[in-house]
């Protein structure tokens, strides 16, 4: 058997399966998050407390411990930890959608070296990247920074602790710290241009590399028997494309967690010059990945449920009915989802949201409904990019918590004009994680094999073609509208900032 421990941006889960694909045992703890301002953080500590929980628990729930072989891991990206040189934690860790270092993301983004990287693999320098987290750890917290041994992806971290220290990654996370392929290494003169150095980076190794049994004091603790073999995976967006069976050319895999995160299986590179979207080269497979990740979707409603159904018993059942009531084309409403700021495609820090077109006759059935149309435009953006590549798409499949509201599948496909499968696994990160590791010790002969033979659809929906006229035009005004708005969200963010300090100067002077 395999266990998956699975790190998101709410929870950390340990599940585990069997050579089938089949879910044997599941347990899981919520995570906590810090949000002041642009700062999002959580605390690494709390993720090592909660693992040791949570793998305890599903250890015990499946019996028979000895039948763990593999251990694998498959986390959220693009969040820093920086740990000491004994994998303990120096600051809090700094989450993906954290926007403090937009000045080093700036700055990174001038310098030559970066540029030439930029040209060769599409990366994008912005309060996003980690190497601008790493530059503001060191130009704002330099006592924490300077007892960082290593800064490390939640992968890595996780690696750490099970391997009792082993400071390693995968190439699709490298990549987020600017990994040169091509010279089979960190960019040392970019970093050194900015007084940093890559020996503080972890070692690069192949995805489905065996780095060694896990730790014994750390199986002990956990409950586990035997010394099951860790197995380097990737981050949770590429394991949950093959965790949904996508493998061949023209399928896409939509996962709406906590966000977004849309990818094409294509056959082929491609280079966006407009640096929307990223193309990955997936060494196991021999084909690439295309596509990124955006603050929307499931946290999405999560904030929808608490403004409009807080004291609503079943509140998703009602947000169904009610969504699924008001009919397209009755409202006209128009939603600008960035309540976090956008990433992929548009990359528009300062974008906030909105609803466009209200009349007095709405209800909260009509403002969910353009809610759910707002993530289905936003995976539209993407698919109007994948036509864009040469390969053609042909179907989408639907995993996370949001693909459990049948009304939002329905709309996706109705707007993206291709059929929706509702994967069966609802853990698609941790199947796709398991995939992984039983293509890299041969249990199966490809990928594409061990996705018809461990992944299943639930339902398909099949885009309303009644709709797809209204849908059309909507789009249409969807895109006319954020194209209008964008100027005005930096005057906005403008106004905010001068009244905030107007008022921080006030209190202080009371």
């Amino acid at each position: 058997m395999i266990l998956v421990i699975n790190l998101g941006l709410k929870s950390i889960r340990a599940i585990i399966f069997d050579y089938d694909g089949r879910r044997v045992a599941t347990a899981a703890r919520r995570v906590n998050s810090r949000l002041v301002g642009d700062w999002v953080e959580q605390d690494a500590g709390e993720w090592t407390d909660k693992m040791f929980e949570v793998v305890k628990e599903a250890v015990d729930a499946a019996g028979s411990r000895s039948a763990l072989r593999y251990v694998t891991v498959s986390c959220s990206s693009s969040c820093l930890i920086p740990v000491d040189s004994s994998m303990q934690p120096t600051s809090r860790v700094i989450m993906v959608s954290d926007k403090r270092a937009v000045a080093e993301g700036e700055l990174i983004g001038k310098n030559t070296d970066f540029q030439d990287l930029a040209d060769r693999y599409g990366y994008a320098a912005s309060q996003y990247s980690q190497m601008a987290r790493i530059l503001w750890l060191k130009n704002n917290e330099p006592e924490a920074y300077a007892r960082t041994a290593k800064f490390l992806a939640p992968n890595d971290f996780l690696i750490g602790l099970l391997t009792g220290g082993l400071a390693v990654t995968d190439p699709l996370n490298a990549e987020k710290l600017f990994y040169d392929h091509e010279a089979n290494g960190y960019p040392a003169h970019l970093y050194a241009a900015f007084g940093l150095s890559t020996d503080t980076l972890p070692r690069c190794v192949p995805i489905g590399e065996n780095v060694g049994p896990i730790a014994a004091p750390v199986a002990e603790k956990m409950g586990i028997a035997n010394s099951p073999e860790v197995v380097v995976g990737t981050y949770d967006a590429i394991c949950s494309v093959f965790g949904t069976g996508v493998a061949s050319p023209g399928q896409i895999c939509d996962v709406s967690g906590t966000v977004t995160s849309v990818r094409m299986y294509s056959d082929q590179p491609f280079s966006d010059p407009h640096k929307r979207v990223v193309a990955q080269h997936f060494p196991p497979t021999d084909g690439y990945l295309i596509g990124g990740s955006n603050n929307l979707g499931g946290g999405l409603i999560e904030w929808a449920k608490t403004c409009f159904y807080k004291d609503t018993a079943n509140p998703y059942e009602v947000i169904q009915s009610e969504s699924a009531a008001a009919d397209a084309g009755r409202s006209g409403i128009v939603f600008l989802p960035h309540l976090l700021g956008a990433r992929a495609p548009s990359w528009k820090a300062d974008a906030r949201g909105g609803f466009f077109g209200l009349e007095r006759h709405h209800g909260r059935g009509d403002l969910m409904r353009a809610i759910f149309e707002s993530i289905g435009f936003s995976i539209r953006d993407f698919v109007e990019i994948f036509r864009e590549i040469g390969t053609v798409p042909e179907m989408i499949t639907a995993s996370g918590g949001l693909a459990q509201i049948p009304v939002a599948n329905e709309i996706k496909a109705t707007i993206t004009g291709l059929p929706y499968h509702f994967m069966d696994e609802f853990e698609s990160t941790s199947l796709g994680a398991a995939i992984i590791v039983m293509c890299a010790v041969e249990v199966f002969p490809s990928y594409i094999d061990a996705c018809r033979e461990t992944v299943a659809t639930r339902q398909i929906f099949l885009p309303r073609r009644q709709d797809q006229a209204y849908y059309e035009d909507m789009y249409g005004l969807y895109r006319e509208l954020t194209d209008a708005v964008d100027p005005l969200h930096e005057t906005r963010k403008k106004i905010v900032t001068q009244h905030r300090s107007s008022l921080a100067d006030y209190i202080e002077n009371l």
